[in-house]
């Protein structure tokens, strides 16, 4: 296993090829550099054996990162390292780095097992095999594979232990294949292939698939064939692109326990995108969050959850989301049309340069508490979801005098036996330990 290290990584998609020749032409510098970057300047550490999760909105880039890592995209500036390699220019077989695709990319004239057994048999040092399509090469060929593997760690994982292959017995393989299994040729390191196979599809509870085609599968069964062609060869680092996506809910939820259960069991080093935060919030280690091409916070899931370090992040981590007001400082206290929030001496020189300007004020919806307190202040329902467990409302406040009009409204989470209806007006208090404040200009948190 490894660490992955990530230094100053940029990257810029050159401009359209569709343009014509003289459109480029009368591009000029100037235009080219203010081209927008879809990575600027990553820097983060992923630890050996962490799971990381790359968190964000679509088109944060996120996946773009995850095709860097891998080899599938080249660099505009920066490195990538890779345990004590730096990969920057290589290609991504040389990597030792399995990826998992959002729409899995399994071979579909290949049998699941084919399929799984697919990465070994290409790290082997032999010649090519029929699965790609091309022909069997020389002798040659193969003993120069055998070389540049070596050179490159990009021989089967230590684990497998695949014997030495000739290029006679991956020739003979490769021919016989096909046949039936009384009359196939298997060589040394095509019995220790059968048995990662059986061992990762035991784990991955596809024993029974082993047979069948792609097509042949539900959506479910294909992403644990997508992993388990992944886990077979044991690489350094695991790439997973929003693998979860295309299943429904509830098996999303198994997948995703499951994923977890298995990365832990092996110990690889695992870079996981999502768009999903309750996937992040639940499988990380850490979650490293992103937002048009920048990394905004990079920290453990609750450390996260409690400490944002700007509005985006209080934002998008937390469902439902965090409701944000804004108030003005006025000795000591947040002053809003519909309530006054007093604040601890904690406070006091953290807002002091506030004094008489506006705050953005922000509070969870569970930590918005229902009831009369000397410091509430009514609310007025508009709608409600009622999930059983508990009920969201989405409430308007009432000004504190009449003249004063307030369209603010606020999510609230309330428990499931508190009886609501819309229209009706009840009593909230904001507590002053779990409020979060925001500089209006940078959206940056303000501590305490």
């Amino acid at each position: 296993m490894a660490n992955v290290l990530l230094k100053n990584i940029t990257k810029v998609f050159p401009a359209s090829s569709s343009q014509s020749d003289a459109a480029q032409k009368e591009t000029n510098q100037a235009e080219k550099i203010a081209t927008p970057a879809v990575l600027d300047d990553i820097n983060l550490t992923i630890n050996d054996g962490e799971f990381m999760v790359l968190v964000g909105p679509s088109g944060c880039g996120k996946s773009t990162l995850l095709r860097l890592i891998s080899g599938l995209e080249t660099l505009t500036s920066g490195e990538i390292q890779v345990g004590d390699r730096i990969v920057n220019t290589l290609p991504p077989k040389q990597r030792d780095i399995a990826m998992v695709f959002q729409s899995y990319a399994l071979y579909p004239h290949l049998s699941v097992y084919d399929n799984l057994a697919f990465g070994l048999r290409r790290a082997l040092p032999a010649a090519q095999s029929e699965e790609d399509g091309t022909e069997e090469g020389t002798r040659e060929d193969a003993e120069k594979n055998a070389e540049e593997n070596a050179k490159n760690k990009d021989s089967v994982n230590t684990e497998l232990r695949v014997p030495s292959s000739s290029w006679i017995d991956s020739t003979l393989v490769g021919l016989t294949r096909k046949l039936p299994a009384s009359l196939r040729y298997d060589s040394p390191a095509e019995k220790a292939i059968r048995q990662r196979v059986g061992t990762v599809a035991k784990m991955l509870q596809i024993e029974d698939l082993l047979n069948r085609l792609p097509k042949q599968l539900s959506g479910g069964q294909k992403q644990r064939v997508a992993l388990g062609r992944a886990m077979a060869r044991n690489p350094q680092v695991f790439l997973m692109d929003e693998p979860l996506s295309n299943l429904d809910a509830k098996l999303r939820t198994e997948t995703r326990a499951q994923i977890v259960s298995l990365q832990r069991q092996l110990g690889t080093t695992t870079i996981y995108v999502t768009h999903d935060q309750t996937e992040a919030m639940t499988m990380g280690d850490r979650i490293a969050v992103m937002h048009k091409g920048h990394l905004q916070q990079v920290a453990p899931p609750l450390e996260l959850y409690r400490t944002p370090a700007n509005k985006f992040v209080a934002a998008f981590i937390g469902s439902p989301p965090m409701n944000f007001l804004t108030v003005t400082v006025r000795a000591g206290q947040l002053v809003h049309s519909a309530f006054n929030v007093a604040l601890s001496e904690l406070w006091k020189e953290a807002i002091k340069p506030y004094t008489n300007q506006t705050l953005t004020l922000g509070i969870r919806p569970e930590h918005i508490t229902i009831g009369q307190t000397p410091n509430s202040f009514p609310a007025i329902v508009n709608q409600f979801e009622a999930l059983g467990s508990e009920t969201f409302v989405i409430a308007t406040l009432s000004p504190t005098t009449p003249d004063e009009i307030d369209n603010t409204q606020l999510q609230i989470r309330i428990p499931a036996e508190y009886p609501v209806q819309a229209g009706n007006t009840f009593q909230i208090s904001l507590p002053p330990d779990k409020i979060h404040l925001f500089d209006p200009h940078t959206e940056h948190a303000i501590r305490p």
